[in-house]
């Protein structure tokens, strides 16, 4: 398998046009577009930024409904001191 990863800028009308160098075969390929995330919010900003920042991240892999569950599992194995 051959690859070939350039960088683009996704337009207003979210049509992507690439042109590939010329020693490409022709035939089928796979295409994978990743979106360009931040992971980690910027040092110093306010609450109110964190929020914002916050609430654009996409979804994680987990439900609310798994967290739920792993939170109550790992609270009932602390035990009684």
């Amino acid at each position: 398998m051959q690859a070939y990863k350039c960088k683009a800028r996704i337009p207003d009308n979210h049509r992507l046009e690439i042109t590939l160098p010329e020693n490409f075969p022709e035939g089928e390929a796979e295409v994978i577009v990743l979106m360009k995330t931040e992971t980690t919010p910027a040092p110093g900003m306010s609450l109110r930024e964190f929020t914002a920042w916050l609430e654009q991240q996409p979804p994680g892999p987990h439900s609310e409904e798994e967290i739920e569950a792993w939170i109550r599992e790992e609270r009932s194995d602390w035990g009684e001191d």
